[in-house]
């Protein structure tokens, strides 16, 4: 009795528990519908393409978290009146809020809301939603989610509203399964125009007939027929130009935060070193930090250092070429000046050898004159010049024939 009674309780604790456990899932993450906000409008996408929405002012101004809870159901499929806000074709389907654009497919699936874009599966269930990827399990049920639909719409917020959104009765779904919209294309006006319109015509305007999707189009009031089936690249263009703008963004952004992590890293770096090392350390820091920053700069200030750097080299090249003819030139100017100074060295020596002969040869005759002078009268001494040289020379040979003649009586004698 015991187990019965115990097997009871955990039945019933189970079963209370999963309620609890659902909602608390619905709370963190998308179960039935993708809900998220653009431009003022918050749309809740289903996965076979029908949508909700809600518009308020104030989502554009981000105060959505201030928004009390409504006391009345405010989506658009619960019957809340937006004519004021929306523009219709002629099938029903709401083609504008306010300024924000809605577009389908040949099947009325939404596939652009704002600038969020939508893709779809071989089953015809939501697959992509902005950067949302959407993965199924084998029974078409949420397995799980990667990635996110925007910068705005990272996550899902849970808001208390959003229990009113719902899908659009069978008899008002646009969602059809032959592409009745291949060859159709709406006419869409601008929200001032629209609002003119519709203040204009306001009694004529509510009264409207649109045609279901199963059903024969006699004329278009709202729309255009086109002779070729209707491109749905130029989304698909849209939506990659805005993908790849939006990585783009991403990615200078993250550049931009690495590049600022980086300086203030540097920053650091220098603070500290510049504390505990010399004055001259710190200036080396600073240096190498300057460089670094120099290295981050834009390609034209990078083209005119490099334009600088090559002008100073060109400089210092000429300055060099400059200095080393003046070297030659200083060299040259050396050598002719000690080749110079050779020559003159030489021509004074040989000036100076000469004279000095003279000056011998004149002592020499000097003395005789002098030993002439003195025993020849003192009136004589022009004549006696003369006269002194004959006599010194005859003097001169005198001695050398009396020494001549003494070495050879010498001679003689010993002999």
């Amino acid at each position: 009795m015991k187990n019965i009674a115990l097997i009871f309780s955990l039945l019933f604790f189970g079963i209370s528990a999963s309620p609890l456990e659902a909602a608390e899932l619905r709370r963190n993450a998308y179960t039935d519908s993708f809900i998220f906000i653009e431009d003022g409008v918050e749309f809740a996408i289903y996965p076979n393409g029908e949508f909700d929405f809600y518009f308020n002012p104030n989502f554009r101004r981000g105060n959505s978290v201030n928004i009390s809870t409504p006391n009345m159901n405010i989506s658009y499929n619960s019957g809340y009146n937006y004519d004021p806000y929306v523009q219709y074709d002629d099938y029903g389907a709401v083609i504008q809020i306010e300024n924000v654009p809605v577009y389908y497919d040949y099947y009325g699936r939404i596939i652009q809301a704002g600038d969020v874009f939508i893709d779809y599966n071989r089953q015809g269930r939501v697959a992509r939603v902005g950067n949302l990827q959407v993965t199924y399990n084998r029974y078409n049920q949420f397995a799980h989610f990667s990635g996110y639909i925007n910068h705005y719409n990272r996550h899902y917020v849970y808001r208390p509203w959003h229990s009113y959104y719902s899908r659009p009765h069978s008899h008002v779904s646009i969602v059809f399964s032959r592409p009745y919209r291949a060859y159709y294309q709406p006419n869409r006006l601008t929200y001032v125009q629209h609002n003119t319109y519709y203040t204009n015509n306001y009694n004529t305007y509510v009264n409207r007939n649109y045609y279901r999707p199963d059903q024969k189009v006699v004329s278009y009031n709202k729309g255009r027929r086109t002779s070729d089936k209707r491109d749905l690249q130029k989304i698909n263009t849209r939506r990659s130009s805005q993908v790849v703008s939006e990585n783009n963004n991403r990615r200078s952004a993250q550049s931009n935060a690495r590049t600022s992590s980086s300086s203030k890293k540097n920053e650091i770096i220098s603070r500290r070193q510049s504390s505990s090392n010399s004055a001259g350390k710190a200036t080396r820091v600073n240096t190498n930090r300057s460089s670094d920053d120099n290295a981050v700069n834009t390609p034209t200030r990078t083209r005119a250092n490099t334009q600088a750097k090559g002008n100073r080299t060109q400089a210092a090249k000429s300055k060099a070429t400059a200095n080393r003819n003046e070297r030659v030139q200083q060299n040259s100017q050396r050598k002719a000046t000690a080749q110079r100074k050779a020559t003159q060295q030489r021509k004074s020596n040989v000036t100076r050898s000469t004279p000095t002969n003279r000056n011998t040869s004149a002592r020499s005759s000097g003395r005789s004159n002098t030993r002439v002078q003195s025993s020849a009268p003192a009136s004589r001494k022009p004549a006696a010049v003369k006269s002194q040289r004959n006599t010194r020379s005859s003097a001169v040979r005198g001695k050398s024939s009396t020494r001549k003649n003494t070495s050879a009586r010498n001679m003689n004698g010993r002999g």
